[in-house]
């Protein structure tokens, strides 16, 4: 067993000792389109990612890749986990615990290591997907004293996130800047509340409720579930404009919407059905309509839509904000997806989840052109490939597992471009030393099968 680094609340932990990766035991895949090498190359793409503990981790942890170098990021460091749990349980969930040891007093998760960024304060954290990686990684483990120990960094950086630091007293919004939302240009604290943060936040409290569970925490849970929906109705009442059918970031000071910033963030709101139903159908209309975003297009979902005066394609090395204006992300359409999956809008989930695996398909860099499909930024980065792989294994798959119930679950997403088609993955790490192969006959009403091997 590997010692597990002491932290002052909760003592000592253990761990199986990590397995050794070998050929034999890479996850295969059989997919139209995709090569094994292709696949593989994705993994290879977090492998290069992988450093050495720094700046307060004591566990090795991906880094996000290029010129990035040794150096962690709350949001690129949690990502890249999201897919390499298919491989590496023992890694990912050493990895997220290092938040845990640089997590501050008042609950803020630095924003990266070095925790300055040029004149902004302090206060600055980064978009908090944390919860979502955390929750991905905790339900794949029985050990309660390690739930424990995320549960109790998690909602203590909720409550950070809803204390006067960053949340406008008025509205209840919670503010940004830099970034902790896309784009990452607002500089000036308790100003503006964007749609994305306060999504993401929302969520924050299920997977704190979802650990409190699972504890045996009732009350807790039952009083997160309550800050939810206390989230989801500031949402809906401060950031929907009823003549656009369309969410939007708020000048919290002013008390205006930024309509000039119709960025695709709007569609996050399918989150946990956050968005009711009347607001989904609309925007649904929006989503599908090619002139805005590229619903259609060989290349997925922009950021910003065509006939936006903020929409422009960067190209080079990431320029701040103007790259999330009209460039594609994985990190964008895999939230969306998310979405809409949650809200019952499986066809819609299905296409951008293949949509986005195809265009990043050997390709995993910082993001894409609309209109080459060429990437840009780091050219071999971590979040990319990392969520090329969870969209593939658990969006396309549709493969879930939870330990807690030890359970495997299989609903695949299958868009309309492999109907007839038939889909097979193995390997897939579900700990305990054992690995899940799906099988999937592509249809309108797909089947699946699978079985558990020990290895």
């Amino acid at each position: 067993m590997l010692p597990f680094p002491k932290k002052k609340r909760r003592g000592a932990f253990t761990f199986q000792a990590p397995r050794q990766k070998g050929i034999n035991q890479m996850i295969k895949i059989d997919f139209p389109g995709i090569s094994q090498a292709q696949f593989e190359d994705a993994f290879a793409v977090l492998e290069e990612c992988k450093a050495v503990p720094c700046l307060g981790f004591v566990n090795p942890f991906m880094g996000p890749g290029g010129q990035y170098g040794n150096c962690w990021w709350e949001r690129d460091s949690a990502l890249t986990l999201n897919g390499y749990t298919w491989l590496d349980d023992d890694f990912a969930r050493k990895a997220l615990f290092n938040f845990t040891l640089v997590q501050k007093e008042n609950g803020r998760i630095p924003l990266w290591g070095h925790d300055t960024v040029g004149d902004f304060d302090r206060e600055l954290s980064a978009m908090p997907v944390i919860f979502d990686t955390a929750r991905r990684i905790c339900r794949r483990t029985n050990d309660k004293d390690y739930v424990g120990a995320i549960f109790d960094m998690l909602k203590r950086y909720f409550g950070w996130w809803t204390s006067p630091v960053k949340r406008d007293e008025k509205t209840g919004l919670i503010c940004a800047i830099f970034e902790e939302s896309d784009p990452s240009d607002y500089k000036e604290q308790l100003t503006y509340a964007p749609v994305d943060l306060n999504v993401q936040v929302a969520v924050g409290a299920l997977v704190v409720a979802e650990l409190a569970d699972f504890l045996g925490k009732a009350d807790e849970a039952a009083e997160y579930r309550n800050r939810f929906e206390i989230l989801k109705k500031t949402v809906n009442d401060c950031l929907w404009d009823e003549k656009d059918g369309f969410y939007y970031t708020m000048n919290v000071r002013t008390g205006e919407l930024l309509k000039e910033r119709p960025y695709n963030s709007a569609f996050d709101t399918f989150r946990a059905s956050i968005a009711p139903l009347n607001r989904q159908d609309r925007l649904l209309s929006v989503l599908r309509d090619n002139s805005k975003y590229g619903y259609f297009n060989k290349y997925g979902i922009t950021t910003a839509p065509f006939d936006s005066k903020e929409f422009c394609e960067t190209k080079g090395v990431y320029q701040g904000w103007t790259s999330w204006s009209g460039n594609i992300w994985t990190f964008r359409n895999e939230i969306i997806a998310a979405g809409l999956r949650e809200s019952g809008h499986l066809e819609e989930a299905a296409h951008i989840a293949y949509q986005t695996v195809m265009t990043f398909n050997g390709n995993y860099a910082e993001f894409v052109n609309p209109s080459t499909g060429e990437g840009h930024g780091v050219k071999r980065y971590g979040w990319s490939a990392s969520e090329y792989i969870e969209l593939i294994v658990e969006y396309l798959f549709g493969v879930d597992y939870c330990a807690w119930t030890d359970t495997v679950t299989v609903n695949p997403l299958i868009p309309k471009e492999l109907y007839g088609e038939t889909i097979r993955i193995s390997g897939l790490s579900i700990g305990g030393n054992r690995t899940v192969s799906v099988t999937v006959k592509c249809a309108e009403k797909p089947e699946a099968s699978y079985e558990i091997t020990a290895v």
